[in-house]
């Protein structure tokens, strides 16, 4: 079966420096040891991935070094898109503290850098999904006609809400821009019946099931979505999580899921090339 995997960060130095100088992540570099073993190159990790059946990655930037130490992963993708241009996808990580200048900036990542959409991460920039300051950016991506990830579902990190990423707020966006395509990232797995409400209830409002070890109630994810009502087994993306969930564990943990006949292609692959645009 062809994979492509709606959240995977190559786990190359870059990525790994991002992660272990930022606060947030702490707790699950402590308790894991991330990256005290050598990093792998690029090259590495495309190959792994493809080796493992993925086909394409989507590879979602992260920038909240307004409220954080870590820098902004943006040109770690940009490298990664330029030497694996049939592999890997692009989505901008948007700082919403930068104001008009990081939207232009974000309008040339889309026009002249090969980025595909937009990245926020609210929980970590401590802002809701809602709040005024990234509505500059929801009206860009309309005016390009680019969707935008949403990270939700917030895990445990010291000194983060997680209702700042509650549905209730991608609910209110997606109402206030009913052109605008939002994926929300990990489901939303804190609130799982606001999840599938939202995704129910507007046309324009998808999720991806990443990091599904800390996902504790798949269970009615899975059956949601096998009954397929508002078409939601066409609105799901299989996402790994990696490096946080290594992509070959997803894979067994996601072949473990009893998704009715036909509807784990379409997750694996058939709903993100169809949103992707994708030949």
């Amino acid at each position: 079966m062809k994979v492509i995997d709606f959240r995977f960060r190559p786990c190359v130095k870059a990525v790994v420096d991002s992660i272990v100088s930022n606060p947030v992540f702490s707790g699950f570099v402590a308790a894991t040891g991330f990256g005290s073993k050598p990093a792998p190159t690029l090259a590495e990790e495309v190959a792994l991935f493809k080796s493992l059946g993925v086909e394409k990655v989507v590879m979602n930037g992260r920038d909240c070094e307004t409220v954080s130490r870590a820098p902004s992963s943006n040109p770690g993708v940009i490298e990664a898109m330029s030497a694996f241009p049939d592999e890997i996808i692009g989505f901008y990580g948007f700082d919403p503290y930068k104001g008009m200048d990081g939207v232009r900036a974000f309008r040339k990542a889309i026009q002249q850098e090969g980025f595909v959409g937009a990245s926020v991460d609210a929980d970590i920039c401590r802002l809701p999904l809602s709040d005024a300051r990234f509505y500059p950016l929801y009206t860009m991506c309309c005016d390009l006609g680019v969707p935008v990830i949403m990270t939700t579902g917030a895990a445990p990190m010291p000194g983060v809400p997680m209702e700042n990423t509650s549905p209730v707020h991608v609910d209110r966006v997606a109402a206030h821009f009913p052109e605008l395509k939002i994926v929300m990232s990990h489901a939303a797995w804190n609130y799982p019946y606001e999840a599938l409400s939202v995704v129910y209830r507007n046309n324009n409002v998808y999720m991806d099931i990443s990091d599904m070890n800390m996902i504790m109630w798949m269970d009615i994810f899975v059956k949601a979505i096998n009954s397929n009502l508002g078409n939601l087994s066409d609105k799901v993306f299989f996402g790994s999580a990696h490096p946080f969930m290594p992509l070959a564990e997803a894979l067994e943990t996601m072949a473990g899921f009893e998704f009715a006949d036909g509807v784990r292609e379409k997750i694996m692959y058939g709903n993100a090339k169809r949103f992707l645009g994708l030949a």
